[in-house]
Protein backbone atom coordinates (compact mmCIF):
# COMPACT_ATOMS: atom_id res chain seq x y z
CA UNK A 1 0.00 0.00 0.00
CA UNK A 2 2.73 2.15 0.28
CA UNK A 3 3.01 2.82 -3.30
CA UNK A 4 -0.26 3.90 -3.80
CA UNK A 5 -0.11 7.60 -5.25
CA UNK A 6 -3.60 8.59 -5.32
CA UNK A 7 -4.57 7.63 -8.45
CA UNK A 8 -7.01 4.76 -9.22
CA UNK A 9 -7.06 2.26 -12.76
CA UNK A 10 -8.41 3.76 -15.54
CA UNK A 11 -7.84 5.84 -18.62
CA UNK A 12 -10.46 8.14 -20.52
CA UNK A 13 -10.58 6.96 -23.80
CA UNK A 14 -11.12 3.49 -21.96
CA UNK A 15 -14.35 4.89 -20.26
CA UNK A 16 -15.56 6.29 -23.32
CA UNK A 17 -15.45 3.30 -25.66
CA UNK A 18 -17.41 1.71 -22.34
CA UNK A 19 -19.95 4.71 -22.42
CA UNK A 20 -20.60 4.25 -26.11
CA UNK A 21 -21.39 0.44 -25.99
CA UNK A 22 -23.59 0.94 -23.02
CA UNK A 23 -25.61 3.73 -24.30
CA UNK A 24 -26.10 1.77 -27.87
CA UNK A 25 -25.83 -1.58 -26.94
CA UNK A 26 -26.91 -1.90 -23.45
CA UNK A 27 -24.95 -3.57 -20.17
CA UNK A 28 -24.55 -7.24 -21.56
CA UNK A 29 -22.58 -6.31 -24.43
CA UNK A 30 -19.90 -4.33 -22.46
CA UNK A 31 -19.66 -7.20 -19.52
CA UNK A 32 -18.72 -9.46 -22.58
CA UNK A 33 -16.05 -6.88 -23.65
CA UNK A 34 -15.09 -6.68 -20.31
CA UNK A 35 -13.98 -10.10 -19.88
CA UNK A 36 -10.91 -9.85 -22.64
CA UNK A 37 -9.84 -6.62 -20.72
CA UNK A 38 -10.16 -8.83 -16.81
CA UNK A 39 -8.12 -11.82 -19.04
CA UNK A 40 -5.72 -9.04 -20.01
CA UNK A 41 -4.96 -7.87 -16.10
CA UNK A 42 -4.86 -11.43 -15.68
CA UNK A 43 -2.08 -12.33 -17.82
CA UNK A 44 -0.08 -9.26 -17.72
CA UNK A 45 -0.42 -7.10 -14.72
CA UNK A 46 1.71 -9.20 -12.53
CA UNK A 47 2.53 -6.46 -9.48
CA UNK A 48 -1.04 -6.79 -8.82
CA UNK A 49 -1.57 -10.22 -9.04
CA UNK A 50 1.53 -10.30 -7.00
CA UNK A 51 -0.61 -8.57 -4.21
CA UNK A 52 -3.47 -10.62 -5.19
CA UNK A 53 -2.27 -13.82 -4.87
CA UNK A 54 -0.90 -13.04 -1.22
CA UNK A 55 -4.63 -12.00 -0.22
CA UNK A 56 -5.77 -14.92 -1.68
CA UNK A 57 -3.48 -17.73 -0.87
CA UNK A 58 -1.36 -16.91 2.21
CA UNK A 59 -4.07 -14.46 3.85
CA UNK A 60 -7.59 -16.09 3.18
CA UNK A 61 -5.43 -19.91 2.77
CA UNK A 62 -6.99 -20.84 -0.73
CA UNK A 63 -4.95 -23.13 -2.69
CA UNK A 64 -2.77 -22.02 -5.70
CA UNK A 65 -5.46 -22.94 -8.56
CA UNK A 66 -8.59 -21.78 -6.63
CA UNK A 67 -6.71 -18.49 -5.60
CA UNK A 68 -5.78 -17.85 -9.45
CA UNK A 69 -9.31 -18.38 -10.09
CA UNK A 70 -10.03 -15.78 -8.11
CA UNK A 71 -7.92 -13.08 -8.75
CA UNK A 72 -9.17 -13.30 -12.96
CA UNK A 73 -12.86 -12.98 -11.03
CA UNK A 74 -11.55 -10.55 -8.96
CA UNK A 75 -10.69 -8.45 -11.93
CA UNK A 76 -14.22 -9.21 -13.90
CA UNK A 77 -16.47 -8.11 -10.95
CA UNK A 78 -14.17 -4.52 -10.41
CA UNK A 79 -15.07 -3.97 -14.45
CA UNK A 80 -18.52 -5.00 -13.80
CA UNK A 81 -18.62 -2.26 -10.94
CA UNK A 82 -17.37 0.58 -12.78
CA UNK A 83 -19.49 -0.49 -15.65
CA UNK A 84 -22.47 -0.08 -13.51
CA UNK A 85 -21.45 2.81 -11.58
CA UNK A 86 -20.84 5.08 -15.59
CA UNK A 87 -24.29 3.48 -16.18
CA UNK A 88 -25.86 4.78 -13.64
CA UNK A 89 -24.32 8.12 -13.40
CA UNK A 90 -24.50 8.13 -17.65
CA UNK A 91 -28.01 7.92 -17.12
CA UNK A 92 -28.17 5.12 -18.93
CA UNK A 93 -31.15 2.33 -18.81
CA UNK A 94 -30.72 -0.10 -16.43
CA UNK A 95 -32.22 -2.68 -14.05
CA UNK A 96 -30.04 -3.24 -11.19
CA UNK A 97 -32.13 -3.53 -7.86
CA UNK A 98 -30.24 -3.09 -4.02
CA UNK A 99 -31.31 -4.53 -0.65
CA UNK A 100 -30.73 -1.78 2.00
CA UNK A 101 -29.84 -3.47 5.02
CA UNK A 102 -29.23 -0.83 7.63
CA UNK A 103 -30.62 2.19 5.18
CA UNK A 104 -32.28 3.52 8.44
CA UNK A 105 -29.25 3.67 10.22
CA UNK A 106 -28.71 6.59 7.75
CA UNK A 107 -32.08 8.23 8.25
CA UNK A 108 -30.72 8.36 12.47
CA UNK A 109 -27.33 10.35 10.91
CA UNK A 110 -29.34 12.67 9.13
CA UNK A 111 -32.15 13.34 12.09
CA UNK A 112 -29.24 14.33 14.57
CA UNK A 113 -28.91 17.12 12.25
CA UNK A 114 -25.18 17.48 12.29
CA UNK A 115 -23.78 15.99 9.43
CA UNK A 116 -21.88 12.32 9.08
CA UNK A 117 -18.98 10.21 8.29
CA UNK A 118 -19.64 7.27 6.02
CA UNK A 119 -16.68 4.92 6.44
CA UNK A 120 -16.61 2.19 3.51
CA UNK A 121 -13.45 0.38 1.71
CA UNK A 122 -12.32 -0.86 -1.93
CA UNK A 123 -15.12 -3.54 -1.81
CA UNK A 124 -18.01 -3.92 -3.68
CA UNK A 125 -18.95 -0.41 -5.36
CA UNK A 126 -21.02 1.80 -2.84
CA UNK A 127 -21.53 3.84 -5.33
CA UNK A 128 -24.76 2.22 -6.74
CA UNK A 129 -26.25 3.06 -3.31
CA UNK A 130 -27.37 6.32 -4.83
CA UNK A 131 -30.55 5.17 -4.92
CA UNK A 132 -30.71 5.07 -1.29
CA UNK A 133 -28.82 8.24 -1.16
CA UNK A 134 -31.70 10.27 -3.02
CA UNK A 135 -34.18 9.37 -0.75
CA UNK A 136 -32.21 10.69 1.75
CA UNK A 137 -32.25 14.02 0.09
CA UNK A 138 -28.78 15.26 1.52
CA UNK A 139 -25.70 15.94 -0.05
CA UNK A 140 -23.01 13.29 -0.32
CA UNK A 141 -18.96 14.40 -0.45
CA UNK A 142 -16.52 12.15 -1.47
CA UNK A 143 -13.69 13.36 -0.22
CA UNK A 144 -9.96 11.95 -2.42
CA UNK A 145 -6.78 13.16 -3.26
CA UNK A 146 -6.61 16.01 -6.14
CA UNK A 147 -4.81 13.79 -8.70
CA UNK A 148 -6.88 10.33 -8.15
CA UNK A 149 -8.67 9.94 -11.21
CA UNK A 150 -7.84 13.58 -12.31
CA UNK A 151 -8.10 12.90 -16.22
CA UNK A 152 -11.45 10.67 -15.81
CA UNK A 153 -13.03 13.87 -13.15
CA UNK A 154 -14.10 16.57 -16.25
CA UNK A 155 -15.07 13.84 -19.13
CA UNK A 156 -17.59 12.35 -15.86
CA UNK A 157 -18.83 15.35 -15.17
CA UNK A 158 -19.65 15.36 -18.60
CA UNK A 159 -22.06 12.20 -18.74
CA UNK A 160 -23.19 12.19 -14.94
CA UNK A 161 -26.57 12.95 -14.54
CA UNK A 162 -27.24 13.32 -10.38
CA UNK A 163 -26.30 16.12 -8.81
CA UNK A 164 -26.37 15.13 -5.26
CA UNK A 165 -22.70 13.98 -5.06
CA UNK A 166 -19.72 16.57 -5.08
CA UNK A 167 -16.09 15.96 -4.05
CA UNK A 168 -13.44 17.37 -1.61
CA UNK A 169 -10.11 17.34 -2.87
CA UNK A 170 -7.35 16.65 -0.94
CA UNK A 171 -4.40 19.24 -1.99
CA UNK A 172 -0.71 18.32 -1.01
CA UNK A 173 0.44 20.69 2.08
CA UNK A 174 -2.99 22.41 1.88
CA UNK A 175 -6.09 22.66 4.24
CA UNK A 176 -8.61 23.44 2.55
CA UNK A 177 -10.53 20.49 2.87
CA UNK A 178 -11.01 20.91 6.54
CA UNK A 179 -12.73 24.25 5.48
CA UNK A 180 -15.18 22.37 2.90
CA UNK A 181 -15.80 19.65 5.65
CA UNK A 182 -16.66 21.96 8.30
CA UNK A 183 -19.40 23.48 5.35
CA UNK A 184 -20.58 20.22 4.85
CA UNK A 185 -21.50 19.16 8.27
CA UNK A 186 -22.68 22.28 9.28
CA UNK A 187 -24.94 21.71 6.18
CA UNK A 188 -26.25 18.35 8.33
CA UNK A 189 -24.26 16.50 4.81
CA UNK A 190 -22.74 13.66 5.06
CA UNK A 191 -18.81 12.62 3.97
CA UNK A 192 -17.69 9.43 2.26
CA UNK A 193 -14.04 8.06 3.04
CA UNK A 194 -12.88 5.24 2.39
CA UNK A 195 -10.57 3.55 5.41
CA UNK A 196 -8.12 1.19 3.98
CA UNK A 197 -5.80 3.03 1.44
CA UNK A 198 -3.79 5.74 2.43
CA UNK A 199 -0.76 7.86 0.50
CA UNK A 200 2.86 8.09 1.69
CA UNK A 201 3.34 10.50 4.60
CA UNK A 202 -0.19 10.03 5.85
CA UNK A 203 -1.15 9.55 9.29
CA UNK A 204 -1.43 5.57 9.95
CA UNK A 205 -2.25 3.57 12.43
CA UNK A 206 -1.30 0.00 12.59
CA UNK A 207 -4.15 -2.78 13.74
CA UNK A 208 -4.35 -6.52 13.23
CA UNK A 209 -6.45 -7.38 10.05
CA UNK A 210 -7.30 -10.74 8.93
CA UNK A 211 -4.84 -12.22 11.10
CA UNK A 212 -2.07 -9.72 9.41
CA UNK A 213 -0.67 -6.71 10.88
CA UNK A 214 -1.18 -3.57 8.63
CA UNK A 215 -1.53 0.19 8.40
CA UNK A 216 -4.98 1.72 8.07
CA UNK A 217 -5.38 5.59 7.56
CA UNK A 218 -5.97 7.83 10.58
CA UNK A 219 -7.89 10.25 8.84
CA UNK A 220 -11.44 9.46 8.53
CA UNK A 221 -11.38 8.96 12.54
CA UNK A 222 -9.58 11.52 13.36
CA UNK A 223 -11.76 13.96 11.78
CA UNK A 224 -15.15 12.01 13.17
CA UNK A 225 -13.29 12.68 16.84
CA UNK A 226 -12.25 16.07 15.74
CA UNK A 227 -15.39 17.26 14.37
CA UNK A 228 -17.73 15.48 16.97
CA UNK A 229 -19.90 13.82 14.27
CA UNK A 230 -21.67 10.07 14.33
CA UNK A 231 -19.57 7.70 11.83
CA UNK A 232 -20.89 4.54 10.22
CA UNK A 233 -19.25 1.88 8.07
CA UNK A 234 -20.68 1.32 5.31
CA UNK A 235 -20.48 -1.17 1.63
CA UNK A 236 -22.43 -2.26 -0.98
CA UNK A 237 -21.61 -5.19 -2.55
CA UNK A 238 -22.67 -7.18 -5.82
CA UNK A 239 -24.63 -10.15 -5.61
CA UNK A 240 -25.91 -10.43 -9.44
CA UNK A 241 -25.34 -9.10 -12.57
CA UNK A 242 -28.32 -6.74 -11.67
CA UNK A 243 -28.24 -7.18 -8.29
CA UNK A 244 -26.43 -5.24 -5.25
CA UNK A 245 -26.90 -5.79 -1.37
CA UNK A 246 -26.40 -2.25 0.56
CA UNK A 247 -25.31 -2.52 4.53
CA UNK A 248 -25.12 0.28 6.90
CA UNK A 249 -23.96 -0.07 10.60
CA UNK A 250 -25.54 1.86 13.49
CA UNK A 251 -24.32 5.18 14.14
CA UNK A 252 -21.58 5.52 16.29
CA UNK A 253 -21.75 8.92 18.40
CA UNK A 254 -18.64 10.52 18.55
CA UNK A 255 -17.41 13.01 21.19
CA UNK A 256 -15.77 16.06 19.50
CA UNK A 257 -12.34 15.75 21.35
CA UNK A 258 -10.07 17.75 22.79
CA UNK A 259 -6.62 16.51 23.50
CA UNK A 260 -4.48 14.14 21.76
CA UNK A 261 -5.17 11.49 24.22
CA UNK A 262 -8.83 11.81 23.83
CA UNK A 263 -8.67 11.65 19.98
CA UNK A 264 -5.98 8.65 19.96
CA UNK A 265 -8.28 6.62 21.98
CA UNK A 266 -11.25 7.41 20.03
CA UNK A 267 -9.52 6.48 16.77
CA UNK A 268 -8.15 3.40 18.48
CA UNK A 269 -11.81 2.05 19.10
CA UNK A 270 -13.47 3.73 15.36
CA UNK A 271 -10.68 1.86 13.78
CA UNK A 272 -11.25 -1.30 15.98
CA UNK A 273 -14.88 -1.49 14.86
CA UNK A 274 -14.21 -0.53 11.41
CA UNK A 275 -12.17 -3.81 11.30
CA UNK A 276 -14.84 -5.52 12.71
CA UNK A 277 -17.18 -5.04 9.98
CA UNK A 278 -14.53 -4.96 7.05
CA UNK A 279 -13.49 -8.38 8.18
CA UNK A 280 -16.89 -9.50 7.82
CA UNK A 281 -17.41 -8.53 4.46
CA UNK A 282 -13.85 -9.49 3.29
CA UNK A 283 -15.15 -13.21 4.68
CA UNK A 284 -18.42 -12.88 2.76
CA UNK A 285 -17.79 -11.73 -0.65
CA UNK A 286 -14.12 -11.93 -0.51
CA UNK A 287 -13.72 -11.45 -4.36
CA UNK A 288 -14.96 -8.19 -4.61
CA UNK A 289 -11.86 -6.44 -2.25
CA UNK A 290 -9.95 -4.39 -5.21
CA UNK A 291 -6.93 -3.82 -3.58
CA UNK A 292 -3.74 -3.85 -6.07
CA UNK A 293 -1.39 -2.98 -3.13
CA UNK A 294 1.22 -4.30 -0.76
CA UNK A 295 -1.33 -4.16 1.87
CA UNK A 296 0.28 -5.76 5.02
CA UNK A 297 3.80 -5.44 7.01
CA UNK A 298 5.07 -8.62 5.73
CA UNK A 299 4.67 -7.32 2.07
CA UNK A 300 7.03 -4.36 2.22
Amino acid sequence: MSKWEGKSRGTVLGHKIFVFILNHLGLKPAYVLLRFVALYYFLFARQSNKYMYFYFHNVLKYRRSIALIKIYKNYYIFGQTILDKVALLAGVKTKFTIDHEGGVNLDKIAAMGKGGILVSAHIGNWEIAGQLLNRLETTFNILMYENEREKLKSYMDGVEKKKNVKIIAIKDGEMGHLIELHNAFRNNELVVMHGDRFRENAVTTQATFLGKKADFPAGPFIMAAKFGVPISVVFAVKETSTHYHFFATDPIEVKRTRTDEQTNAAVQELLKRYIDEFEKMVHRYPEQWFNYYAFWKEQN
